[in-house]
């Protein structure tokens, strides 16, 4: 007799996040991935108080991937190369890209951790030292603001280069550029 399957929390977040990346965030339900895993929902019911405390952890997942993509990159400047990285994610991870930016964002909350580890990273460049946390931080978003433009060209195809050390220095280096020289400083994601 074969050994049962342990369908752990670990397995079952798996399984959603290939599910996400085949189908989408919208395939997220218990009897799919119960069918996944050759299983009953029962398992599911047992590891995750609800189907949103399943996709809510799902999404931890598919942000850390994020933030991984926009680290790996070996870019010296941490801003732009989190933007190449960021490019990237986008036309390699298309529907987790779609999981994260393109439907409404019920956990804007997480987001801020994320730019504020970026921010911090900034602090020991030469180019953004000098500048206060805050200051990062909103660096990091006005910067965002110019890859989601570009992730979403890239995610639907508009935009095929693959070159994106090349849109980011056209593109998004010049919005951080008179961000830095004009002293751009305000949060426009914290703005009411």
């Amino acid at each position: 007799m074969p050994p049962s399957t342990k369908y752990t929390p670990e397995l079952i977040l798996e399984v959603a996040e290939e599910l996400t990346r085949e189908e989408g965030i919208g395939a997220i339900t218990a009897r799919a991935l119960a069918s996944r895993l050759g299983c009953s929902t029962g398992p599911i019911s047992s590891h995750f108080a609800s189907m949103e405390d399943l996709v809510a952890q799902l999404m931890d997942r598919i942000i850390a991937r994020f933030v991984q993509a926009a680290g790996a990159t070996g870019h010296p400047d941490p801003l732009l190369g989190a933007g190449i990285g960021w490019l990237r994610f986008a036309a390699e991870e298309p529907r987790l890209y779609e999981a994260l930016f393109l439907r409404p964002d019920t956990w804007h909350a997480k987001w801020g951790p994320v730019r504020l580890g970026l921010a911090k990273a900034m602090a020991d460049h030469p180019r953004y030292g000098d500048l206060d946390d805050a200051v990062r931080f909103a660096l990091v978003g006005r910067a965002s603001i110019v890859l989601h433009g570009l992730g979403l060209e890239i995610w639907s195809g508009r935009l095929r280069t693959r070159d994106y050390e090349r849109l980011i220095e056209e593109l998004a280096r010049p919005v951080v550029d008179a961000a830095l020289v004009e002293g751009w400083s305000d949060d426009l994601h914290s703005a009411a």
